[in-house]
């Protein structure tokens, strides 16, 4: 852009019950080198008679646009935003902001700098603004770099950062592929291919928003100089909006889902959720694809860098997993949850579509030298009954308590066969000649399966029997639920099978892979 004309700033500021959205407004002009130059949009979301000392200072009235709405009215941040960009006016630049933040001097020319010096004709600056503790006091300076975080319960990506000192700062802005909401610097055009989507509430705005610029074309940047400092303080002084709403919740909830939808990590068909998805979607420049490559993200697979995108919460509650895990797995067996008529176990434990294991499989573990076997989630043992006859020993474990007392009245006249409760995520089976694991890891989410292969390794088996299908691709479940998992590919990764039994399904990838031990994770 030519430095022939004045160049204009248009400041987004959505502000919900913020008595310092005064001084933000203040700091900002105070700093700027181009005051006459900045334009401040504010969507003012308050309680006249409670909320009035939000309104004590007024500076430069005549270049600040509000839009004052009742804060029983608000929808939320991304709403607030939304409406505040209904007062741009073709300004150069956009630059969103929140409502308690202070600046550098010459934050103005520095983030015109910094964009000039991006190397992409569309560009986009964001970071998360250091900290400042109100009036006045500063964060020491350095430079923040995003990083995800983790998956949520509900699959919604949360973000972290890094902080690194000014010396380290390269010599322009580096590509990200993050988002913070807080502080996003670009051509003013990104108004107009990018609106904000006000359906969204408020937890999961800046990976969507993130991938809707990307898609749409632009490139984002973290800057490389600092340019401004954010409260991250409680500010116990007002509620926040999912304090004052009632129906907040639902809001949420409905946002979530449309989050998952946009990102491909299930489908909706609720019009709700799908509100004007057109205009307020992912751009037609990239594929989605091209994004999750560049961000290093699978987002129905919920995986960060090709491992489970796990909250360290998420990771450290094992004894609620634990419990859940056992929890669901019981009122599926007790409510014969998979509804087969022949099978408590489903129907892939069912005779007909076990026929050609039937046949095969037992040759296979001869060949194998397979004379104790260990069946992890052993079931009803339906289509292995026979099979076990012919083995020295068979094991049979099940989370289920109920499986493995029914198990061992059945066969009790049977002395090669002995049956116990077992969570093969957290227990080591004992040393076999080969451990079999058929459809029970296609039930668990990733981290549970990738825990469960590594007990497998533990145990000293020489061989590892599981369930494969040639996909390519795995997705994220909860325990219970199902997928069409490839052991060969992310999160688990492991190498070719050294033999691969097809189970002759119609239409289907589905196999007992056969691997070494010393062939899984560790």
């Amino acid at each position: 852009m030519s430095d022939t004309r004045q160049r204009t700033i248009f400041i987004s500021i959505a502000s919900y019950r913020d008595p310092d959205c005064q001084n933000t407004v203040r700091d900002l002009f105070r700093k700027a080198t181009h005051p006459d130059r900045v334009f401040v949009g504010i969507c003012w979301q308050f309680v006249p008679g409670e909320d009035d000392d939000c309104f004590v200072l007024s500076t430069r009235p005549e270049q600040v646009r509000t839009i004052e709405v009742h804060a029983s009215q608000s929808r939320g941040a991304c709403w607030a935003r939304h409406r505040v960009q209904e007062l741009w006016q073709g300004e150069d630049f956009y630059f969103q902001i929140d409502s308690h933040m202070r600046f550098v001097p010459g934050w103005d020319e520095r983030l015109i700098a910094m964009l000039e010096n991006c190397p992409s004709p569309k560009a986009v600056l964001s970071t998360y603004p250091l900290g400042f503790t109100p009036p006045d006091e500063l964060a020491p300076d350095g430079l923040v770099t995003i990083h995800p975080k983790g998956f949520d319960d509900n699959g919604v990506l949360l973000q972290r950062s890094t902080l690194s000192g000014l010396d380290l700062a390269p010599e322009r802005p580096t590509p990200s592929a993050f988002i913070g909401a807080g502080m996003v610097f670009g051509p003013g055009q990104l108004v107009r291919e990018v609106p904000y989507d006000p359906h969204l509430y408020f937890q999961g705005e800046e990976i969507t928003l993130a991938a809707r610029l990307w898609t749409s074309g632009w490139d984002i940047f973290s800057p490389n100089r600092v340019v401004a400092y954010h409260d991250y303080g409680k500010r116990p002084e007002r509620p926040r909006h999912w304090q004052d709403q009632t129906d907040w919740s639902k809001l949420n909830q409905r946002s979530e889902q449309r989050i998952r939808h946009l990102l491909g990590m299930e489908v909706s068909t609720d019009p709700a959720v799908l509100a004007e998805l057109d205009r307020y979607g992912l751009g037609k420049q990239r594929p989605l694809s091209e994004y999750e490559a560049f961000a290093r993200l699978d987002f129905k697979g919920r995986l960060i860098g090709g491992k489970p995108g796990l909250l360290p919460e998420q990771a450290a509650d094992q004894p609620t997993q634990i419990a859940r895990r056992q929890s669901v797995f019981t009122d599926i067996w007790a409510n014969n949850g998979w509804g087969h008529p022949e099978t408590r176990s489903g129907g892939g434990s069912s005779l007909a579509e076990t026929q050609m294991l039937r046949a095969h499989l037992p040759n296979l573990l001869e060949f194998l030298g397979v004379k104790v076997l260990a069946d992890a989630g052993c079931g009803d043992v339906n289509w292995m009954r026979q099979m076990t006859e012919r083995l020295d020993l068979y094991l049979g474990f099940d989370i289920v308590p109920m499986v493995a007392e029914e198990m061992g009245k059945l066969f009790r006249d049977r002395t090669n066969c002995f049956f116990a409760t077992r969570d093969v995520v957290m227990e080591t089976l004992p040393k076999s000649d080969a451990i079999l694991c058929r459809d029970c890891l296609t039930h668990l989410p990733h981290d549970a399966a990738l825990m469960a292969l590594k007990r497998f390794r533990q145990s000293g088996s020489r061989y590892i029997i599981l369930t494969t299908h040639q996909t390519g691709r795995n997705y994220w479940i909860r325990s219970g639920g199902w997928y069409p998992m490839d052991l060969t590919a992310a999160p688990f990764n492991l190498p070719k099978p050294r033999l691969l039994l097809s189970e002759g399904l119609p239409r289907s990838t589905k196999a007992l892979g056969i691997w070494l031990a010393s062939d899984l994770p560790e």
